[in-house]
């Protein structure tokens, strides 16, 4: 199956290759898209600069998907991946036993898929 995404950037990027990027976004190092090309123009602008929304065709036919919109998944397992991908100081004993429950109880293997939704 085909599928149009789009990628904003602040430069065309006519064939994307993955590890680029910064290794502290939401699920790590990847090569972010979006279905929605207003949100891929919204990405690609910045405060001091226009922007690009690329556009490409993906086939996922072959691929392994992680859809964090199932009903399988809250925004609890959303939030642990944050909690492993993002770096910040956890300022109390009760917010650090809050990250480990949340990583204990709710972490998934997203990085075994090779596209994640959500």
């Amino acid at each position: 199956m085909k599928k149009k995404i789009y990628h904003g950037s602040n430069k065309i990027i006519e064939k994307p290759i993955f590890g680029f990027g910064k290794a502290i976004n939401d699920y790590g190092l990847g090569f972010y898209c979006t279905e929605e090309l207003d949100m891929a123009k919204e990405w690609g602008v910045s405060k001091n600069s226009n922007g690009y929304a690329n556009i490409y065709e993906l086939e996922t036919g072959g691929l392994t998907v992680l859809d964090l919109n199932s009903e399988k998944y809250t925004i609890l397992h959303w939030l642990a991946i944050l909690l492993e991908n993002r770096i910040f100081d956890i300022g109390s004993a009760l917010a650090q036993e809050a990250k480990n429950y949340l990583l204990k109880n709710f972490s998934v293997p997203y990085k075994d898929y090779d596209i994640v939704t959500g």
